[in-house]
């Protein structure tokens, strides 16, 4: 049996191979063209009804001023203070069971602070709701983490499907698992927190774009509009959809006269882990500000180099190259949060999981490979 990564590769390739042999026997056309939109209508794009929701990730720290401003007032107005805690769940799509795991073991050892700041990328966004409501919802990140298999999170798609069409899989599985675990009264609860300072963020890669964006989770939760409930699962589905695997999400947004639609996907496009740094978050003094903050990184995967001895064939060796790539662009991203740390006097906590995130044939999302993974992380949290 092949491991996940070559799964996923295999599927591509057989898809291909019969796209276009089918092509050659069909006259089926591919879906419709989006019309052109300029780089500036995009960068002025908002969301209807949700104009403050969301910013770009790689935007200037000016561009967060009025975010922070709205945080560090509704902080003071529930006279919060101490130190910050910061929470940012990486991506790593089955591999999320870990960090299920480890909270719940940190809720059992009692030592588990309260989070001002929760960020996720794609498994990791999925998770982030829960993480920031507290230890009450740690029974539902269990149960969704050791019960569920591939069939509850996406379906294959038929050759004849795919012709012209945007993806290997459908989502329609996982969308439904995100309504149901992600209801009313969850969102209700992220905007009760939201209103007292405390914020909860994922990002979505813009494929358009080519940029990250950032959505204030709360900020939809808390909007008048009627769509805020379809929105906040909507930014969910898109954050964990791998792109090319599983279909991009479409976003329907204004600028100035235009209408149009976004393409979102898998936010660990741009980045695995989504980090605000304390002092663009809640300091009046962005730059060079000293502060009292700890961020904890739980990330999905094993950070260091695991050896393996490569099959020579294409499937093991296209899977071998592309999860080096992440990783070494991961270990870049901690090397950058590590040096920030020192600067700016911020206590950082690195959790991971170790080599045993990549050992195994188990295909992607086996119910015994997310429990084995959950039990590690509780055992983890339990050591806190």
């Amino acid at each position: 049996m092949r491991n996940r990564g070559q799964a996923m590769i295999a599927h591509l390739a057989r898809t291909v191979l019969g796209v276009v042999a089918a092509a050659a026997l069909s006259a089926c056309g591919a879906l419709p063209e989006r019309p052109q939109v300029s780089a500036d209508a995009q960068v002025g794009a908002v969301v209807p009804g949700f104009e403050n929701a969301r910013l770009w990730q790689d935007g200037r720290a000016s561009a967060w001023n009025g975010w922070r401003a709205r945080a560090a007032a509704q902080r003071a107005q529930t006279g919060s203070t101490g130190r910050l805690e910061m929470l940012a769940i990486s991506s790593g799509a089955d591999k999320g069971a870990f960090t299920a795991g480890y909270l719940g073991g940190w809720s059992e050892a009692g030592t588990r602070p309260e989070f001002d700041i929760v960020s996720g990328v794609s498994t990791g966004a999925l998770i982030a709701p829960f993480a920031f409501l507290g230890e009450e919802y740690d029974s539902r990140l269990e149960e969704l983490y050791t019960g569920i298999n591939a069939r509850m999170i996406y379906r294959m798609r038929s050759v004849q499907g795919l012709l012209g069409g945007p993806a290997l899989a459908t989502t329609e599985p996982l969308a439904e698992l995100i309504e149901r675990y992600a209801d009313t009264s969850v969102i209700d609860r992220v905007a009760q927190e939201h209103a007292g300072g405390r914020r909860l963020l994922v990002m979505t890669a813009n494929l358009d774009a080519q940029r990250g964006v950032v959505w204030d989770m709360g900020a939809i939760a808390s909007s008048d509009s009627a769509e805020r409930y379809a929105l906040f699962r909507k930014v969910l589905l898109a954050s964990a959809s791998i792109p090319g695997f599983f279909p991009p999400v479409l976003i329907d947004v204004t600028s100035g006269q235009q209408r149009f639609s976004e393409l979102h996907v898998d936010g660990g496009v741009v980045s695995s882990i989504l980090v605000i740094p304390p002092a663009v978050a809640f300091e009046d003094q962005a730059n060079g500000t000293k502060v009292d903050a700890r961020l904890t990184v739980l990330y999905n995967g094993a950070l260091g180099a695991v050896h393996k001895v490569v099959k020579p064939d294409a499937f093991s060796i296209m899977e071998r190259a592309l999860f080096t790539a992440i990783k070494q662009a991961d270990q870049g991203e901690i090397l950058i949060l590590k040096q920030y740390a020192q600067e700016a006097g911020l206590v950082l906590d690195i959790e991971s999981i170790g080599p045993e995130a990549e050992q195994g044939d188990q295909d992607l999302f086996d119910q015994d490979f997310m429990n084995r993974l959950y039990r590690r992380g509780r055992e983890r949290g339990l050591a806190r």
